[in-house]
């Protein structure tokens, strides 16, 4: 079950954006306390919103506590998958 997950996992991760518009976009941090140790793992969600207001996950991936960096590895991924979502917004 895990291999299945992790393939339809990937094929998520690299599913192709182009042809979608988003009008607006959102992006936040999720932590989780997964063990009962002191580490915390954060999760990145990035959302897109639709001319029609449909919400759609666009990306989801784990980070380092929201870091810049982290952040600056998920846009260019969603831009070379097609994503228009920032297009308006002048991140071109």
């Amino acid at each position: 079950m895990k291999a299945q997950w992790e393939e339809e996992q990937q094929r998520w991760t690299r599913r192709s954006l182009h042809g979608k518009r988003y009008v607006d976009i959102w992006v936040d941090g999720v932590y989780f306390t997964i063990r009962a140790d002191e580490a915390r793992q954060c999760i990145l969600a990035i959302i897109g919103v639709d001319e029609q207001g449909h919400q759609a996950f666009l990306a989801i991936e784990d980070g380092y506590h929201e870091s810049e960096q982290s952040w600056l590895e998920m846009l260019p991924d969603l831009k070379a998958r097609g994503s228009q979502a920032w297009t308006q917004a002048g991140g071109g």
